[in-house]
């Protein structure tokens, strides 16, 4: 006979079983009865009692327990003795009327596991009794009453006896099956009994020669995932003033997935709730716009991106079909299409020009702008190689190039024109850009040419919307400003590019349309593993999309539009910011393609990238750098890596890079020019692996430095020596703009790349000034880990706080 189970197992349990077996006992809470949240006392938060947190519902209960101490005959308390403690001074219809209100949160979050309902409907078939037996504070009429609301009359009339430890003092891990067998008169041999606990529903009834089974909702995996939603859900939540439970409406789906490959289960578990929120409410959106407007609107799933949504979408809301279409309509096919005059394409050339004019006006990016503006690939060196960003704007607009550029985009409108209409948009329609977001940016562009073109009515529904201007636009989010505040959603879009990989097709970038409507292509750069991963991640996706619903027997009441979007929300900031260990398998070998023209690639990972940069900065550095993925990056130095950057990005909190310093040494350095010599303390602090940093002023490059560093240490590695200019220093990527240092050593043996012995304590590092000036203000930049300290060290070297 099996001692555990899967829940995909429980359908086929009693086949199984010996013939002797008369009576099926089950546990209640987990087995039987699930709750919508993540943990039971989630559903503290919707008590409705006034004055009542979660943690004083928690405290009285331990207040409770702890007074059985005073009871030897007695291990397990009552709810009347919980809320007993409750209240400094109380009576019994207080008492009462919280229970009651303590009973209908549970009603409001609890519903019946089907494979279990399945289990009972069986048992009865083949003749046996069916009981319940729960480790409760619930007696059991109110425990009945619980399984009557949320499984329904039916299951209770086929449970033939309930067992609450309340009643008898004690729990199952604590002798509750001893009285279970005296009250229904049978041996052990004949109970089979299942539940989630593997001490109190395996252990405890084995012991006894009841035949105990141990069911096992989730792997330890998908635990840690779905305990990190929690955490995810409970950081990002816009009102911390009234914390709602954490609902999981996912969670009995999740128990039935069988496959255990890391990318199967991924896409199963993550991309398929996310998935299943965002249609829920793409179905509400268009219900709502027809009740409106007196027309269904078109739901036009913007594509790459848009492919899995639509896919998911049409699975799971067959009725829409007929309305939706997916097209071929990206940021750069937009962009294209909407060059009608000058003020067009000036607004284009501004709206790019975002951050660090150097880098916005690079040569490449210069050639980016001009593929977007249509020039061809023989007319782009003569305009990308212009160095000044005024220069180049004023080229592209001479009337010469303007008018190239209008024509051009003429043509391409008529093609993006008879591509929609290809697709079943027609002159007058109300149409709706579905996509995953994040700005709507397509919309914002295209929206007035069509408007134009065709006389459509537009809307937008993206799942995520940040917007970066204020547009008289009809744009909605499922995740936007009307339930998380700007620094959460602005949280979000740090690492979107993941959820946008995995939700694209494998073709290349649109380019241009046919005169009839065709695309026109590039080549796909994408190949291989990264589209074998994506395609078997959707997939599994569709898979869930396709069983919705499998795990519930009865629907939870807490099942509505508002906890369809929270699961959603729960899922991708989990993904973005706190992901597990086998997802980051999964993403090794991806690459974000930029999308714009260009074949421009970006790994998604790169934890060497990642480590140098902490090493080098310490974990201040992620403040001010963009990556594709950083927290899957990080994701191997666990928790206290990922949660500042959650919580710092998630609030918008003014982090700076002196919080992250402490314990760190002090070493004396020597400033010497051609006028005079001085002797300093420098502060060299932590930044990880061992790895201290010191920052040592520089002038304008005018000293020689000596750095003592036989007094600090007898062996040491050196990561980095060279000078900084210390205007945004921490705002630079790592090498950008440094100066070579040229380092002369004095005592100092270096016995392996980069590791030095100090042969006496007077040994130093001299660094020259440095060959070439910039005119700036320099600092030192030394990076390196004492192997070896010192002995004894000196006085004058002491930790610094």
């Amino acid at each position: 006979m099996k001692t555990s189970v899967a829940a995909w197992e429980i359908d086929t349990l009693l086949d199984h079983v010996d013939e002797d077996i008369e009576i099926l006992s089950l546990d209640c809470f987990d087995t039987l009865i699930w709750r919508n949240v993540n943990m039971p006392v989630d559903v503290f938060h919707d008590l409705g009692i006034a004055d009542c947190t979660m943690e004083l519902r928690v405290l009285a209960e331990k207040r409770a327990r702890k007074a059985l101490i005073l009871d030897k005959n007695k291990h397990d308390v009552t709810i009347n003795e919980i809320y007993g403690k409750m209240f400094r001074e109380t009576d019994e219809t207080q008492i009462e009327q919280c229970i009651e209100k303590e009973l209908l949160a549970e009603i409001r979050h609890c519903f019946a596991f089907r494979p279990i309902t399945s289990l009972i409907e069986q048992a009865k078939i083949r003749g046996l009794k069916v009981i319940i037996v729960s480790d409760t504070y619930l007696p059991e009429p109110l425990l009945r009453r619980l399984i009557k609301e949320a499984a329904g009359q039916d299951v209770v009339d086929k449970i033939d006896r309930i067992f609450c430890s309340c009643e008898y003092g004690r729990g199952k891990a604590g002798g509750l099956f001893t009285p279970v067998l005296a009250d229904l008169g049978v041996s052990p041999g004949k109970i089979l009994h299942l539940g989630d606990n593997l001490e109190a529903d395996f252990t405890a009834p084995n012991k006894l020669g009841i035949h105990g089974i141990h069911f096992e909702q989730f792997d330890d995996e998908t635990s840690e995932r779905l305990r990190l939603e929690a955490i995810a859900a409970t950081i990002l939540e816009k009102d911390t003033r009234k914390i709602a439970p954490s609902l999981q409406p996912h969670r009995a789906q999740i128990s039935l997935r069988q496959e255990s490959d890391a990318t199967f289960q991924f896409g199963h578990d993550v991309l398929g709730p996310i998935l299943q929120g965002f249609s829920r409410w793409i179905a509400e959106e268009s219900d709502a716009i027809e009740a409106t407007s007196g027309q269904k609107p078109k739901l036009l799933f913007l594509l790459r991106d848009g492919y899995l949504p639509a896919k998911a979408f049409t699975a799971a809301y067959p009725e829409y079909a007929d309305q939706v279409a997916m097209v071929e309509l990206s940021r750069f096919t937009a962009n294209a299409a909407s060059f009608t005059n000058k003020e067009a394409i000036q607004s284009f050339l501004m709206s790019e020009a975002t951050g660090n004019k150097k880098d916005a006006y690079s040569s490449q990016r210069q050639a980016a702008y001009c593929r977007q503006l249509l020039f061809f690939g023989s007319e782009i060196p003569k305009l990308s190689g212009i160095k000044q960003p005024e220069a180049f704007i004023r080229e592209i607009l001479k009337p010469k190039n303007v008018k190239k550029i209008v024509a051009r985009s003429r043509k391409f409108r008529a093609g993006l024109v008879a591509h929609l209409k290809k697709n079943g948009v027609e002159t007058g329609d109300n149409v709706v850009f579905v996509d995953l977001g994040y700005n709507g940016s397509v919309q914002n562009v295209i929206a007035p040419v069509l408007e134009s073109a065709m006389n459509l009515e537009i809307s937008g529904r993206y799942l995520l919307l940040r917007e970066l201007m204020i547009t008289d636009l009809d744009k909605k989010g499922l995740i936007d400003i009307r339930h998380y505040d700007n620094s959460g959603l602005n949280a979000l879009c740090e690492s979107i590019a993941v959820l946008e990989q995995l939700c694209t097709q494998s073709n290349g970038s649109v380019l241009g349309y046919s005169e009839s409507g065709e695309p026109k292509r590039d080549t796909a750069d994408i190949k291989g593993k990264q589209n074998e991963e994506r395609d078997h991640a959707q997939a599994a996706c569709l898979t869930y999309i396709a069983q919705l619903g499998s795990g519930w027997a009865t629907t939870p009441q807490s099942w509505d539009s508002d906890c369809a979007r929270q699961m959603t929300a729960a899922c991708l900031s989990r993904l973005l910011f706190l992901p597990v260990h086998r997802e980051i398998g999964i993403f090794e070998n991806f690459n974000h393609d930029v999308n714009l023209g260009t074949k421009d690639m970006l790994k998604f990972i790169d934890p060497e990238s990642a480590d140098k940069g902490i090493r080098r900065r310490g974990l201040f550095y992620t403040k001010n750098i963009t990556r594709i993925y950083l927290p899957g990056e990080l994701k191997q130095r666990g928790m206290e890596a990922l949660l500042p950057l959650f919580t710092g990005n998630r609030f918008g909190l003014d982090l700076r890079q002196t919080d992250f310093q402490s314990g760190g040494l002090q070493i004396p350095v020597m400033l010497a020019d051609s006028q005079e010599n001085l002797q300093i303390e420098i502060n060299a602090y932590p930044t990880g692996d061992g790895y201290y940093q010191a920052l040592i002023p520089a002038g304008t490059g005018q000293f020689n430095i000596a750095i003592m560093l036989g007094q600090i240490c007898d062996w040491l590695q050196i990561e980095e020596v060279n000078f900084q200019e210390v205007e945004n220093f921490m705002a630079k990527k790592i090498d950008d703009n440094a100066v070579d240092a040229q380092p002369i050593f004095e005592a100092m043996t270096e016995n392996a790349p980069g590791l030095y012995r100090c042969a006496r304590q007077d040994a130093f590092m001299l660094i020259p000034p440095p060959a070439v000036g910039t005119g700036e203000t320099l600092m030192l930049n030394l990076v390196f880990r004492p192997t070896i300290l010192s002995k004894p060290v000196p006085a004058s070297i002491k930790k610094v706080a």
